[in-house]
């Protein structure tokens, strides 16, 4: 199970980052290359005199064989602006090759701006993996980063903050929270074959300055996560193989301050200049006569009585009713259009008188004869039967 360590009573973070740091740039200098720390690309890391920077990933890791790890050290995202230098969308070409190891998920965001009515910085990112040994070392949820600051008349005042899913992350499939958690895990949940067992403590971290999420009376604001993973490596016997610094992750770094920034006033001052004093004229009064009063030439009001007639009544247009008389003629006695029945005679033919019915005539008796033969020469079954 996973355990919460506290934090060092009298131990600030900014302490702590700067030896871990320390530790593992020493490691990962014993091997990498300057060629390996060169950042071709514009933008790579903030540069000096930057009021907004933002650093989506800063991945360091240290050179441990018996975990078989390699020393790497490396930044992915970056942008930064200077004083009123307006709008940078950031760098994501990736020169140090942080992508071979970080898979960044969703949309990768790393921008600034610096214009004379405030500076900002903002990081945000879908989530974030850590391959390590062909294993998902790290998982970090979706990070949503943002520091601004306001200058005066109106400020300074600053405002930070940085959101993540449940601010918890994933350690070899172990969920951990904020502060300090050391988990047991074995060798082979590391990829390391010659680890047996080992105790990770992770160090994880969600700093806003300001705090709360909201303005602050500062001239300076900066938030993000960062994560320290270290760890103590034993063979199949329990003998220490190593004891140190295994892999730092910065995440969603932004910082900005109020420096070269001019806010507009609120109200327009009033001029310097004394108001203008009204002289009067060197040249005498006029002599003309004072005005007298006219009389007005218009004639006094009338009433004028309304022009329009008084109401007379007017008895009402329509006609008085009248009985009209239906315009359906009256009844009549229409006689029926069927002519009257008439006899019609039979239509069947008139009986006729059959003619006289005549005596049959007698029919002569037949002269006897010699009886014939009873059939046909030739009938009956088989061929020839009627020659006998």
């Amino acid at each position: 199970m996973p355990k919460t360590l506290p934090r060092l009573p009298g131990v600030r973070r900014d302490v702590r980052r700067s030896a871990v740091r320390a530790a593992l740039a020493v490691t990962a200098a014993a091997t990498l290359t300057a060629a390996g720390f060169t950042m071709a690309s514009t933008g790579a890391r903030a540069a000096d005199g930057d009021v907004a920077t933002s650093v989506l990933a800063d991945l360091t890791i240290s050179d441990v064989p018996a975990a078989g790890l390699d020393a790497f050290n490396g930044v992915f995202g970056t942008a930064g602006s200077p004083p009123n230098g307006g709008l940078d969308n950031g760098d994501l070409s990736d020169p140090s090759g942080v992508l071979n190891y970080l898979t960044v998920r969703g949309q990768a965001v790393a921008r600034t701006n610096a214009e004379a009515a405030k500076n900002w910085a903002q990081a945000q990112a879908s989530g974030f993996t850590l391959s390590l040994n062909e294993r998902d070392f790290l998982a970090v949820g979706s990070l949503d980063a943002y520091a601004e600051c306001i200058p005066a008349p109106i400020g300074p005042l600053a405002l930070a903050y940085a959101r993540t899913d449940s601010n918890t992350i994933g350690v070899l499939g172990r969920q951990v929270p904020t502060g300090t958690t050391q988990i047991e895990v074995t060798g082979a949940e590391l990829g390391a074959a010659g680890v047996s067992t080992a105790t990770l403590t992770i160090q994880y971290d969600q700093f806003e300055d300001p705090s709360g999420g909201g303005y602050q009376p500062q001239s300076s604001a900066r938030a993000g996560l960062d994560i320290t993973i270290s760890g103590v490596l034993r063979d199949e016997e329990g003998r220490e193989l190593y004891n140190g610094p295994l892999v730092d992750v910065e995440l969603g770094h932004v910082d900005v301050t109020c420096d070269g920034t001019t806010s507009p006033p609120v109200t327009t001052p009033p001029p310097t200049s004394p108001p203008p004093t009204t002289i009067p004229p060197t040249s005498p009064p006029p002599t003309s006569p004072p005005p007298t009063t006219v009389p007005p030439t218009s004639p006094p009001p009338t009433t004028i009585p309304p022009t329009s007639p008084p109401p007379t009544t007017i008895p009402p247009t329509s006609p008085p009713p009248t009985t009209i008389p239906p315009t359906s003629p009256p009844p009549t006695t229409i006689p029926p259009t069927s002519p009257p029945p008439t006899t019609i005679p039979p239509t069947s033919p008139p009986p006729t008188t059959p003619p006289p019915t005549r005596p049959p005539t007698p029919t002569p008796t037949p002269t006897p004869t010699k009886p014939g033969p009873s059939h046909e020469p030739d009938y009956g079954y088989g061929h020839g039967y009627g020659d006998h």
